[in-house]
């Protein structure tokens, strides 16, 4: 056999061994979120009248009746449901003011085919105001939006897309939070480096055996 041809077949055998990339299938996983406080209180209005409120909700697509939902692959799902309620309508017809005020999400994933379970934090704060027909709320996330973790032999990223902001009180309708999570295999060394290793492989062979002969 020629040096040439051994080298050949040194950089053949690299790329037949190479593990190709092919279409991964849907990960199944499962998802809780909750809400701390789950009750958020508008600024004090006086010392002997209640303040409004905005109440968090887990939001999630139940089995069994629970807070718990399961999803395959990427998915778009609801991190918790927004409803504003007042105890009693303020003097004058005056708003209810939210002014940084806190709150807390976090949301534990697990990978259903590991086992492996692991939580994510968020935090943020609502701004703004709303009277008994009338809402302008905004919220703004005072932690990073986007986060991820290994779990298994899979990589979930999570990040806090869309803010709907409840109706006002009179109207009861619901707000969101929405969270995006993609899902990914733990990612393996690219082919194309595989490839660039056998073939500076297969040219430290070729100079060996050149020397030798």
């Amino acid at each position: 056999m020629t040096l040439r041809r051994l080298a050949f077949v040194v950089i053949l055998l690299v790329v037949v061994l190479t593990p190709q990339r092919g279409e991964a299938g849907l990960i199944p996983w499962s998802y809780q979120w909750n809400a701390q406080p789950t009750v958020i209180n508008a600024d004090p209005l006086s010392a002997n009248q209640p303040p409004g409120g905005i109440t968090l909700t887990p939001g999630a697509i139940t089995i069994s009746g629970g807070n718990q939902g399961v999803a395959l692959g990427n998915a778009n799902i609801v991190a918790v449901n927004l409803t504003a309620f007042t105890f009693s309508p303020t003097s004058e017809g005056s708003p209810y003011h939210f002014t940084n005020t806190p709150y807390h999400l976090g949301v534990t994933l697990t990978d259903v085919d590991s086992g492996k379970s692991g939580t994510l934090y968020f935090s943020g704060v609502f701004d703004g105001s709303f009277t008994a027909w009338k809402m302008s709320l905004d919220t703004r996330f005072t932690s990073a939006a986007q986060q991820s973790l290994i779990l298994g032999n899979n990589r979930y990223s999570v990040s806090l897309t869309t803010f709907t902001p409840p109706d006002p009180p009179a109207q009861g309708g619901t707000g969101s939070i929405s969270a995006a999570v993609n899902v990914q295999p733990v990612s393996a060394p690219e082919p194309s480096t595989l490839l660039l290793a056998g073939s500076g492989l297969a040219g430290v062979v070729f100079s060996w055996l050149r020397r030798r002969t």
